[in-house]
């Protein structure tokens, strides 16, 4: 992929995670991708590692179920070959709890074949409590 096609990918990727969009997301993930929520799970529920296309959309599901995302907007980008590092901003909306709180995040992916085999998640685990 040449960098206007990663440039597209993001846009359509992170769109999809806004709108919860499952079957999209489930396009943009490689059968062996590895979905990571940085953090240490003995101190967040938030903290996460999901391998595999199946394991990654069941966290997909979950994080599409239990949280809406408003006021996106993607503040910074930088594309090195076929990663990229992601700084994101949104308000995030827990559908259980009724919390709301603007965030934040940085993801940094990696594609292989116009797919995404790694993305990595970074949060403020605290705010889960």
């Amino acid at each position: 992929m040449d960098r206007s096609e990663i440039e597209a990918f993001i846009e359509k990727f992170y769109a999809a995670r806004v709108e919860g969009d499952i079957e999209a997301l489930g396009e943009s993930f490689a059968g062996n991708a590895r979905f990571q929520i940085a953090g240490s799970p003995e101190f967040s529920m938030l903290a996460a590692l999901a391998e595999g296309h199946e394991a990654v959309m069941g966290l997909m599901r979950t994080i599409a179920d239990t949280i809406a995302f408003e006021d996106f907007a993607i503040l910074d980008r930088v594309i090195d070959g076929s990663k990229a590092a992601i700084r994101w901003r949104a308000t995030v909306h827990l559908v259980t709890s009724g919390q709301s709180y603007t965030t934040e995040l940085a993801d940094f992916l990696e594609l292989e074949g116009g797919k995404l085999v790694s993305c990595t998640e970074f949060l403020d685990t605290a705010l889960a409590g």
